[in-house]
């Protein structure tokens, strides 16, 4: 095996496992930058209210999605992982705007909460969204049967 090809192999690795979660870093801070600019000076109180407007969205996902955590959820292939985490500028652009629409709308630590609250929400749901087109192109592309590796 080449230089080359051990070098894709670890982008691979690590994009696979990194992708999600470096998305939402960035739609999460941006949106904290965007909360910070937009409502004003930040005091610990909005810095708590976004701290668990943003952790809310993952409670109520996490018991929907299992519903109430009953069921396990199978994994996306790694192809559909790989395609569907490439539209990830949509979701945290989305997130952004989300955020930056509520600090415009709501003063004070309100905004702050119900701006993460959002900016995590949209998130997951744009995302998960990206994951529908990634399985619906891998299907209408023919390549169904791609190593699942």
């Amino acid at each position: 095996m080449s230089v080359f090809e051990h070098f894709r192999r670890g982008l691979g690795e690590s994009t696979r496992h990194n992708s999600l979660a470096y998305g939402y870093s960035l739609a999460l801070t941006g949106s904290f930058g965007m909360l910070a600019h937009l409502a004003g000076p930040t005091s610990v109180r909005d810095i708590f209210a976004f701290g668990l407007g943003a952790a809310l969205t993952f409670t109520i996902a996490n018991a929907a999605v299992t519903e109430g955590f009953t069921t396990k959820i199978e994994d996306e292939p790694p192809i559909v992982l790989a395609l569907g985490t490439s539209f990830g500028f949509a979701s945290v652009a989305a997130a952004l705007g989300s955020a930056a629409f509520f600090a415009w709308l709501l003063p004070d630590w309100i905004g702050w909460g119900v701006g993460a609250f959002a900016a995590s929400l949209v998130y997951l749901v744009i995302t998960a969204f990206e994951f529908v087109v990634a399985r619906g192109v891998r299907s209408l592309t023919g390549r169904k049967h791609l190593k699942e590796r």
